[in-house]
């Protein structure tokens, strides 16, 4: 009888099908994003600067954009970034915006010389000397990925660090705050 072998070359495609998918899903890299297009998933801005654009991919490969370093970071480290599972983070070459880096390898200046969409003044870099280049010339500090997380939680916590993301909560008009 050929049933076992009918059942084993019926279930091969299937198990082909399921072990190209899920290499697949492992080897995710940064995706496209529609500069002008495509809308921030973080603050909902259109993104409109390439240099300073963002991107989350999932383990099911989905792409979240983002207009801004910041607006990625924020989101990583809040309700919706943490419910997902995430398969990687990328930030585009400043000097080179069509190449993107992991997000925990590149090299970031914060710099008042280069305003980012959301004013936190992040840009990405592939390696230490081209972010002090950029430092010589536009001045602010050379940081890694967990340093610029720390830096979004502290400066839009609301807390004592501020909160300084393109506009002000001017609360002296209400005594009661």
């Amino acid at each position: 009888m050929n049933f076992g072998i009918s059942v084993k070359n019926s279930l091969r495609p299937k198990v082909l099908a399921s072990v190209l998918l899920l290499a697949a899903a492992c080897d995710r890299g940064p995706q496209d994003i529609r500069i002008g297009q495509q809308e921030c998933d973080h603050c909902r801005m259109m993104i409109s600067q390439e240099q300073f654009a963002a991107q989350l991919i999932t383990q099911q490969g989905r792409q979240y954009a983002f207009d801004a370093i910041e607006c990625m970071a924020a989101f990583v480290d809040g309700s919706a970034g943490r419910e997902l599972e995430i398969h990687s983070l990328w930030v585009p070459d400043f000097q080179n915006p069509g190449n993107w880096i992991a997000a925990e390898s590149a090299w970031y200046l914060q710099s008042d010389g280069l305003r980012s969409p959301m004013a936190l003044n992040f840009s990405a870099y592939t390696d230490e000397s081209s972010a002090r280049r950029q430092q010589t010339e536009f001045g602010g500090q050379v940081v890694r990925w967990m340093k610029v997380r720390d830096i979004v939680r502290e400066s839009w916590s609301g807390g004592s660090h501020g909160h300084s993301h393109g506009h002000s909560h001017n609360r002296s008009q209400n005594p009661h705050h």
